[in-house]
């Protein structure tokens, strides 16, 4: 494998296990009931489906990191689109996701596959 394979996995894992973490989230936070818990769960879901796909097919699927690069940064304006600025571990875990989310997709999307010159 790779250092460039390795490199992208490392960031689609990553992005897997915040996706993971957003999904699970409004039942940590107690938030489950709240009308804008679907966003953790729907959001939490696609980061993690588009990280086990990047996981499967590395090289082949840069733009679901340039995906997750963007639901990264909706995670973390989403407490001001829906209001919840004022419920503090809701607030900082969506910061902290969005960045989290935003870094591996953009490191995950800036790694190309490398070409190794061919022998004479």
């Amino acid at each position: 494998m790779s250092d460039n394979t390795s490199s992208i996995r490392s960031a689609a894992t990553i992005n897997l296990l915040a996706g993971i973490w957003l999904f699970v989230s409004p039942w940590v936070y107690r938030a489950y009931s709240a009308h804008n818990a679907w966003n953790s769960w729907i959001f939490g879901v696609l980061i993690a489906i588009l990280a086990l796909i990047r996981l499967s097919n590395p090289m082949g699927t840069r733009a679901l990191s340039v995906l997750n690069l963007i639901l990264g940064a909706w995670i973390f304006v989403s407490p001001w689109a829906y209001g919840y600025l004022g419920d503090t571990g809701r607030f900082v875990n969506s910061l902290c996701v969005g960045v989290i989310v935003f870094i591996a997709g953009l490191v995950g999307a800036s790694i190309t596959e490398s070409r190794t010159p061919l022998p004479h």
